[in-house]
């Protein structure tokens, strides 16, 4: 009996203690995710997708002198990158699109404070009207960058959607969650062994004092307790045989 409550009880602290693990370091990976720092970019519905006021572009992005030569967000390797951004909808094609790459600064705010000594390219604003849009640069070293894409309306409507994005950086921007898995996996880990060895020694504990199902045998069952119980006590119906002395004959 005694072993089955604390048998529960110890499984129930081992669930909780491993939900409120999985849950903090789940939320810890979402905010060191690189994909939550590439901006309006994404994979959607098995596109690249940019996001861009209230309208979306497909974005391919093509590397012609790699082996991997296609990419969504991250460029794996330095050298002549192709850009092309497909409007789905059609008022894109009536409005203006600029497309400029600066370095990594920290930020809008610092982007704002010098945005032309920052500028690697710049493609001033113009109109598409078959919606597609070819933007080619030739990154010469790895490092950080974001890419800004503006629209502008006829009707005074600016649009602009920001994408963060990395060249010849992928392992250093994924390392944060590869290390947050890790340090996840360890946890986990030591959670179980730890309430393992807890209770192999509350069992141990258990049977040593005697505290066990059954009296008097630590590996008995209730049932078997019972009758041990039973055939140990006199039994009150059982009466004693009456003792008759030999009369000698006369």
């Amino acid at each position: 009996m005694n072993t089955a409550i604390y048998s529960t009880g110890s499984t129930r602290s081992f669930c909780r203690s491993i939900v409120a693990v999985a849950a903090l370091f789940g939320a810890l990976l979402v905010a060191a995710t690189p994909a939550a720092a590439h901006g309006r970019l994404g994979a959607t519905e098995g596109r690249c997708r940019l996001n861009i006021g209230p309208d979306v572009m497909n974005f391919t992005g093509y590397l012609p002198e790699a082996s991997k030569n296609e990419f969504c967000e991250d460029i794996p390797s330095t050298g002549p990158m192709i850009m092309v951004l497909d409007s789905i909808q059609d008022e894109l094609r009536d409005m203006q699109v600029s497309i400029r790459i600066v370095k990594d600064v920290g930020g809008e705010d610092a982007e704002n404070e010098n945005l032309d000594a920052i500028t690697l390219a710049y493609s001033p604003p113009k109109k598409y009207p078959g919606g597609t849009i070819n933007f080619e640069h030739d990154f010469k070293e790895g490092g950080y960058y974001v890419g800004i894409v503006t629209v502008l309306g006829d009707h005074g409507e600016t649009w602009t959607s920001r994408f963060p994005f990395s060249v010849d950086r992928t392992f250093m921007r994924d390392l944060p969650s590869y290390l947050m898995m890790t340090l996840g996996v360890l946890a986990l880990s030591t959670i179980y062994l730890v309430h393992r060895r807890r209770q192999t020694s509350a069992t141990q504990t258990i049977l040593t004092t005697g505290g066990g199902p059954g009296r008097g045998n630590p590996g008995m069952g209730p049932h078997e307790a019972v009758l041990n119980e039973q055939s140990a006590t006199p039994s009150d119906n059982h009466e004693p045989h009456e003792t008759h002395e030999a009369t000698p004959a006369e």
